[in-house]
């Protein structure tokens, strides 16, 4: 009896937990498709192109705002992931924060620690819902995007990642309005 149920049982529960963040997100499931969308466009033109690393840059998007965050060699190539993001359809706009150099070991462990801390206080906290809200690090500099329904959710955000150990400086672009 037992045997018979397990596969009866796991693919309803695989299919939860799959879908369990994209139910939990505020964010219309249409606007979801099609950041995920312009995501892949441009993770795959950044890897078409010859002069991005798209391993070196990550891409996030949120109602068509593009986020670039990593480090290329050159300014050129920095440059040059912008305008390859630009063109992509869907995107509406870039906000380009790659940095040009090399991260040190010790750079990438400290803000992946620190996105991890903001992440955390983000998912403990009752009044946010962090499935709508992105967090990235880079020398210590955050960026939050997303959206809120509130803007004391917004508020609370920036001020749980203006607290968090090793944060030197805090860009909110997070969007307050209907979801």
């Amino acid at each position: 009896m037992r045997a018979n149920l397990c596969p009866r049982l796991f693919l309803p529960m695989a299919l939860l937990i799959l879908a369990g963040p994209a139910c939990m997100s505020t964010r219309p499931p249409t606007t979801q498709v099609e950041d995920h969308a312009v995501t892949a466009g441009v993770k795959a033109a950044l890897a078409a192109d010859a002069t991005t690393n798209p391993l070196r840059v990550d891409v996030d998007t949120n109602e068509g705002v593009v986020h670039l965050t990593g480090t290329v060699d050159d300014p050129a190539n920095r440059r040059k992931a912008e305008e390859v993001a630009r063109n992509v359809a869907g995107v509406r706009r870039v906000v380009n924060d790659i940095q040009v150099g090399e991260k040190t070991v010790s750079q990438i462990v400290d803000d992946t620690f620190i996105t991890t801390k903001i992440k955390t206080k983000l998912t403990v906290n009752p009044d946010i819902n962090p499935f709508n809200i992105d967090v990235d690090t880079v020398n210590g500099v955050v960026t939050l995007t997303g959206r809120v329904a509130r803007p004391e959710a917004r508020a609370e955000a920036e001020r749980l990642a203006r607290e968090t150990e090793g944060v030197r400086e805090v860009r909110n672009m997070i969007q307050v309005g209907a979801l």
